[in-house]
C-alpha cells in the first residue's frame, strides 16, 4: 500500500486543537483509486482517519478531481468520524512518519539551498571585487602610459628645439660679425686726403 497525496485544505479546529487534512490516494490491485481523508494536528500529535477510504474512483483523474470538491463542512464532518472512532490503524502510522520524514527532508533542502544561496552571493562578491580590482589596474596602467607619453613628447619637442636654437644663435652670430668685419675693414683701408686750396697743377706741353 502506497499513499499519493492529492491535495492540502486549511486547518480545522475541533476537540481543543487545530487540524490540517490532506487527500491521499491509495491505487488498487484492480486499477482504481481509493481517497484517504488524513487530519494532522498541529503540535506534533498523531495523525488520525476515518476507518476508511471516503470514496473509490476509477481513475487518477476522477480522484482528483473529488479531491477539489470537498467542502468545508465535508471535511468537519470527516474529522468528527475520525476523532469519534479515534482509530490509528497501522498504516495511519506509517503514514505519518513519512508525512513527518517529509517535512524534515523539505527543512534539510530548505537549509541546502540557503547554503548553496550563501555561497553563490559570496561568489558574486568576489567576482565583483575581481572585475573592480581589474579597472583599477587598466586606470592605473593608462595613467602611467599617458604620463610616459607625455614624458616623451616634452623630450621630443626639446630635442627639436635644439637645432632650432642652434640656427638662431648661428644668425645671431652671422649678423654681429658682419658689422664688426665691415668696421676692420674700414679701418684697414687708407684714407685719401684733398689737396689744400691753393695749389695748383701745371701742365708741360
Amino acid at each position: 500500500m502506497r499513499f499519493h497525496r492529492i491535495q492540502q485544505y486549511e486547518l480545522i479546529y475541533a476537540g481543543g486543537r487545530w487540524y490540517r487534512p490532506q487527500a491521499y490516494g491509495d491505487r488498487q490491485p484492480d486499477g482504481t483509486w481509493d481517497g484517504w481523508l488524513i487530519f494532522f494536528p498541529i503540535g506534533g500529535w498523531s495523525a488520525i482517519a476515518p476507518r476508511g477510504p471516503e470514496t473509490t474512483q476509477s481513475t487518477w483523474a476522477l480522484l482528483v478531481a473529488w479531491a477539489a470538491d470537498l467542502t468545508l463542512a465535508y471535511l468537519e464532518s470527516a474529522l468528527a468520524r475520525a476523532l469519534r472512532l479515534a482509530q490509528q490503524p497501522l498504516l495511519i502510522d506509517r503514514l505519518a512518519d513519512a508525512e513527518y520524514e517529509a517535512l524534515e527532508d523539505a527543512e534539510r533542502l530548505e537549509r541546502s539551498a540557503e547554503v548553496e544561496r550563501t555561497a553563490a552571493d559570496l561568489d558574486e562578491a568576489a567576482a565583483s571585487a575581481a572585475r573592480a580590482d581589474a579597472k583599477r589596474i587598466r586606470r592605473q596602467r593608462l595613467d602611467t602610459e599617458g604620463a610616459l607619453a607625455a614624458t616623451e613628447e616634452a623630450a621630443a619637442k626639446r630635442e627639436a628645439n635644439v637645432p632650432a636654437q642652434a640656427a638662431r644663435d648661428a644668425r645671431a652670430v652671422a649678423a654681429d660679425a658682419a658689422p664688426r668685419r665691415r668696421s676692420a675693414h674700414a679701418k684697414a683701408t687708407p684714407r685719401t686726403h684733398a689737396k689744400r686750396r691753393g695749389d695748383k697743377k701745371y701742365w708741360s706741353r
